[in-house]
């Protein structure tokens, strides 16, 4: 088993040796992208063939750079056009000669009888010696013909946009995506918030604003001398009593029915407190068995004046607006609690109102409302992947034959309309799956054999669907014809670009 190392354009030679010390296996296959400086020299291949002798560990390359392909052989590292390939073939590395210069041992000198020049075998002998050079670099040139061309093809197939529209249960019970159902786990986000709310109020109502004052006479009871202390309350004895109190002290003057005058103002503001002269005629408490009291004169400047006041509708209007608040303050505070890629759908979150706090009763004279709210905000975090994954197995049922989903080809949104059954949220989602035709690499080189690069594109542009035209690199620079070997011919298929 081979283990599949894959390098990125800015690894360096010490790079690639890292990743191939840390390897678990002991055969690799490393990828070579196209742009990788550190192997497009002889001294990086060399570099790479020495760490792989100092590891013990052979390697292979499926190299999509053009100067790695064409020179690794040089080193003793096989090459593929494709991991599958590489992952099929029992390959091994080839031993380097460490000293290059081949040398030849001379066998002593022998002495040779001298011979008489023969012109004519020296012609024939030049003749044939001739025609094998001939012949061999005839050979020479049809195996150039087959074996010495490279080929790198570059395809983009084109994509198809899948698209569905339906409703999931978004469920915090679940751990999994269940398909069946439509169903994807979830988890319960819970948080306190609160907020504050003034309103001015608009209701206006006459409220009792100054206290009637009068002047009353008290009559002595008594022979003897009689004092009435400020605060005694006297009142009217028709209907509903209104009292009034003294605001003096009052001396009765020994002797029976002895007089003297008070001042008394209305326990009560408003107008109630203006009386008609002789209305006041009783005294409160103890004080009616030494006095009797009458007044002469009515009671006047008890008044109203307008003001506003609490209502009932304020302060549902106050609760309803600051309950709207916080309901759009609510997913802000619950994005902090998320996990990397989580979202919370709208339709989840509820904010539940647990304490209100108002600072006026209802009647109350204010010119402005005041409230506070606690409150609970409540939502479900969904991670993405189980969104996408649900979405992908949906969509496998529309995808033609033949055809694969890119990878992070899918886009899922959620639509309005989101309610709780319990503690399940079905929730509309609308998503797009693009899919790619797949290609077959090895197919395709086989079928480009032996044909003018012209001749290439326009059979790859009639038989795969493609994005753009395709991309044909023939080595060396001015070959006309791709190569007659298949094992020559290297695909690679690059998924397409979709929007974002």
């Amino acid at each position: 088993m081979y283990q599949i190392i894959q390098l990125v354009p800015d690894d360096d030679v010490q790079a690639i040796r890292a990743k191939i010390e840390l390897a678990e296996l002991a055969h690799l296959v490393l990828v070579v992208p196209r742009d990788c400086r550190a192997l497009e020299s002889n001294s990086g291949l060399q570099l790479l063939r020495r760490a792989a002798d100092d590891l013990g560990t052979p390697i292979a390359l499926v190299a999509h750079n053009n100067f790695a392909r064409a020179h690794a052989s040089e080193f003793g590292f096989p090459v593929f056009n494709s991991i599958t390939q590489a992952q099929r073939a029992h390959w091994q590395m080839q031993e380097i000669k460490r000293d290059g210069v081949l040398r030849v041992t001379a066998s002593p000198t022998a002495t040779q009888e001298s011979k008489p020049f023969d012109a004519a075998s020296t012609i024939r002998e030049w003749r044939g010696a001739l025609l094998m050079m001939a012949v061999a670099m005839l050979l020479l040139c049809i195996a150039a013909f087959f074996f010495v061309p490279t080929a790198q093809v570059r395809l983009v197939p084109s994509s198809v946009a899948l698209t569905t529209s339906t409703d999931i249960i978004i469920d915090s019970s679940i751990g999994q995506v269940n398909a069946e159902t439509r169903s994807i786990p979830a988890r319960r986000l819970n948080h306190e918030i609160s907020g504050t709310l003034q309103i001015k109020t608009t209701t206006t109502k006459n409220m009792p604003d100054a206290r009637s004052i009068g002047t009353v006479t008290f009559t002595n009871l008594r022979s003897e001398e009689t004092v009435i202390p400020p605060s005694i309350v006297v009142m009217t004895s028709a209907g509903v009593p209104i009292r009034f109190s003294t605001l003096t002290t009052a001396t009765l003057p020994a002797g029976l029915n002895s007089h003297v005058d008070a001042q008394v103002q209305a326990v009560d503001s408003g107008p109630g407190g203006n009386v008609k002269a002789l209305a006041i005629n009783s005294v409160e408490g103890s004080m009616a068995l030494s006095v009797r009291v009458i007044n002469t004169q009515p009671t006047t400047s008890g008044n109203v004046r307008a003001v506003k006041i609490v209502t009932a509708d304020d302060k549902k209007k106050a609760q309803d607006q600051l309950e709207k608040l916080l309901q759009a303050q609510a997913p802000s505070v619950l994005q902090s609690m998320l996990n990397p890629n989580e979202f919370v759908p709208s339709d989840s979150v509820q904010v539940d109102s647990e304490e209100l706090q108002f600072d006026h009763l209802v009647d109350e004279p204010a010119d402005a409302l005041n409230l506070k709210i606690t409150a609970n905000a409540f939502g479900l975090a969904v991670n993405r992947a189980h969104m996408e994954s649900l979405v992908s197995l949906l969509l496998q049922n529309k995808m033609q034959t033949g055809y694969q989903l890119l990878p992070n080809g899918i886009k899922v949104d959620t639509a309005p309309g989101g309610k709780f059954q319990g503690i399940q949220l079905r929730q509309p989602i609308r998503a797009v799956g693009y899919t790619t035709p797949q290609i077959d690499a090895g197919k395709v080189a086989s079928s480009l054999q032996g044909k003018s690069i012209d001749e290439a594109k326009q059979f790859l542009s009639t038989k795969l669907n493609l994005a753009q035209s395709p991309e044909i690199n023939v080595a060396p620079t001015g070959w006309f014809r791709m190569p007659w070997f298949a094992f020559r011919i290297a695909v690679f298929v690059e998924p397409p670009k979709v929007a974002p």
